[in-house]
């Protein structure tokens, strides 16, 4: 029986990065696996790789090996980064016994983004539009922060879970033929920020961390009072 290979380093899904150690890749003769945390686990048969091959964007800071597959619901890019010469990884996969079996003609063409413009032009739109609100009307130069302020940051994370689990959102956004599991690492990478930040922002608005205090006397004013009143005293006596 042929032994597993496993080795933990960074990795690239999409658009997405992960740094070392947050990436793990491990091989045995019917499976290869790309796991990095927050962005999500990639398996893969033999018959769905068509080529596991060096990948170097620049040298010993950042190289790897680059996975060549024909799953149209993940990234197109699948890269691990590893910590070493990728010649150890691919040798640790070869020694697993994982051999890609897949033609490269069945790896699918994929161009332009996966998402529509109309849809990209109308969040941009409406969240700017949310950005403005709490400034409407507000004669004060430097208006308190209250629960409006809040409601871009509610509604990029209302999105983002949207579009990973609703199918009637991912039609409106995304074109015919693509999938949301093309940019599934970026969709739960900021679900993740939009959600902590909501929490932290909604605590400290919701305690009034964020009003103003009222502005102290300035030694100028207080002069001013201590001069009338010795006036008022004088006039009296």
């Amino acid at each position: 029986m042929q032994p597993s290979f496993t080795k933990t380093g960074g990795a690239r899904f999409g658009w997405v990065n992960a740094t070392w150690p947050l990436a793990q890749l491990s091989a045995t003769h019917d499976k290869l696996t790309v796991t990095a945390r927050l962005l999500g686990t990639y398996t893969f048969s033999p018959e769905q790789v068509s080529a596991v091959e060096r990948y170097v964007m620049v040298p010993v800071l950042a190289w790897g090996v680059r996975v060549r597959h024909c799953v149209p619901e993940y990234p197109q890019r699948i890269i691990f980064w590893c910590i070493g010469s990728p010649e150890t990884v691919l040798g640790g996969i070869r020694d697993s016994g994982f051999v890609p079996a897949a033609s490269d003609s069945a790896v699918p063409v994929r161009r332009g983004m996966p998402v529509r413009w109309s849809a990209i032009i109308a969040s941009v739109v409406i969240w700017s539009a949310l950005f403005m609100l709490p400034f409407a009307g507000h004669r004060q130069p430097n208006p308190a922060p209250d629960w409006l302020v809040l409601l871009p940051l509610y509604a990029a994370f209302a999105l983002s879970v949207g579009t990973l689990t609703s199918r009637t959102v991912q039609r409106l956004i995304f074109k015919p033929g693509r999938s949301v599991g093309e940019v599934q690492p970026f969709l739960r990478l900021l679900a993740f920020i939009c959600g902590l930040l909501s929490v932290i922002f909604s605590i400290l608005v919701a305690t009034g961390a964020f009003k103003q205090a009222p502005n102290p006397p300035s030694a100028g004013d207080a002069g001013c009072r201590c001069l009338l009143a010795l006036g008022r005293h004088r006039r009296r006596a």
